[in-house]
Formats: structure tokens, C-alpha cells, sequence
């Protein structure tokens, strides 16, 4: 009878095992995601950090450079430096944020060009300041026009260029959408030096950027 008992006990130890190996993302992240409403949309109010996908696999860690050569969805730190992650979260390339797994939390999905086309229309004249973080606590002067009265507290978290190379932090803050131009995808951008939420197709998917998640 012990020995049926100690075989039933681990067997139940090796499923519970087997099943915890991937289980969705929404049991490994706080399902509080701190949200901001503008207009219809809700958004996340902060830049994105995690590393797993929406079923609970592992986002690939990029260790030592962005490569053009690589093609794996990933993810870094900028400037591979762990302290700047608390502030402006990770930088993802465009794989990842192609990935049909979602690198954002449950409920949430990498907004689409036409999403951030109705935020910059909604927010009107100066978008870019209604939604960078006023002050100089994070970006670089002058922080042309900053006021976050949209709440969106927009950062400046720069990018890894597909080389390994970083550029920008303090001075301009990129996002991904998931809507591509046939080469790559777009992107909006903040910067210290205007008020204007910028459009750009400049980026390869091989960079990395930042990415702020919108409500389904």
C-alpha cells in the first residue's frame, strides 16, 4: 500500500512538473497591469518588461548584439546595462514584436499603426508633448513642449541599432506597432527637441525599441 502511495505521488509530482513548464502568461505577471485611458483607447502606462510570451514561453535574452544576420525574436536591455530597465523597460526587435505568441500581457496586444494614428489625432496640436514625461528627471533638455497631460509619461528609452550598436537614450523614445510597410514595420517616435509624435519606417526588424501595449 506505501509503495502504491509513493508511486501515485510521483506521478502526480512529474505532471504537475510536466504542465508548469508552460502555462500562460497571465499566472506569471501581475493581471493589474497599470492602465492609462486617452479618448477610446487604454493603454499600458508603462513600457514593456517582460520576457515571456502571452502562453508562458521564453522570450530569447539578445546577450550580445542585435545582428542583422539574426532573425530570432528577442529582446535587451539598452545598452545591455540592467539598470536601465526599472526606468524605460526592455527594447524588443521586430520579430519579437511580429511573433504570433504576443509579448504583451494578456489582454493586450502591440498597437497598430491606425492605433496610434486615432491617439496622435485625438490628442491634436503637440501630441508628442501631451505625452512625453514633463521635466528633465529623464530626458535630455530642452523636452520641447512636455506636459504628460494625456498621462501616457512617454520616455526616452532610445534604441539598439541592428549592429549591437545604442543611440539616443534621454533623447528620444521609439515604439513599435505591428503594422508593416512591406520591409519593416512602423514606428512612432518621441523627441527632446519637439512636441510631435513622428512616424517612421527607418527602423529594420533586426532593432530594438520600445514597445507600449494597448487594450484588445
Amino acid at each position: 500500500m506505501e509503495k502504491l502511495r509513493l508511486i501515485f505521488l510521483v506521478s502526480m509530482f512529474i505532471n504537475s512538473f510536466i504542465q508548469a513548464q508552460v502555462v500562460p502568461q497571465g499566472f506569471l505577471v501581475n493581471n493589474e497591469v497599470p492602465t492609462i485611458t486617452i479618448g477610446t483607447q487604454v493603454w499600458m502606462k508603462y513600457n514593456l518588461d517582460l520576457e515571456v510570451y502571452q502562453d508562458g514561453t521564453n522570450i530569447e535574452r539578445a546577450n550580445l548584439a542585435f545582428s542583422r544576420s539574426v532573425v530570432l525574436p528577442s529582446w535587451c536591455y539598452y545598452n545591455y546595462d540592467i539598470s536601465n530597465d526599472i526606468t524605460y523597460g526592455k527594447l524588443y526587435n521586430g520579430y519579437a514584436v511580429n511573433d504570433s505568441r504576443n509579448i504583451c500581457p494578456v489582454g493586450f496586444r502591440i498597437p497598430t499603426r491606425a492605433d496610434f494614428n486615432t491617439l496622435n489625432s485625438f490628442l491634436g496640436t503637440n501630441a508628442g508633448g501631451k505625452l512625453k514625461e514633463a521635466g528633465l528627471s529623464h530626458w535630455a533638455s530642452p523636452n520641447t513642449g512636455a506636459t504628460n497631460s494625456s498621462g501616457f509619461t512617454g520616455l526616452p528609452g532610445g534604441y539598439m541599432g541592428d549592429a549591437g550598436s545604442s543611440s539616443n537614450i534621454t533623447l528620444q523614445g521609439y515604439f513599435w506597432t505591428s503594422t508593416s510597410n512591406g520591409s519593416t514595420n512602423y514606428i512612432r517616435y518621441l523627441r527632446s527637441g519637439d512636441a510631435l509624435f513622428t512616424e517612421s519606417t527607418a527602423f529594420v526588424l533586426a532593432g530594438g525599441a520600445s514597445v507600449r501595449c494597448i487594450k484588445n
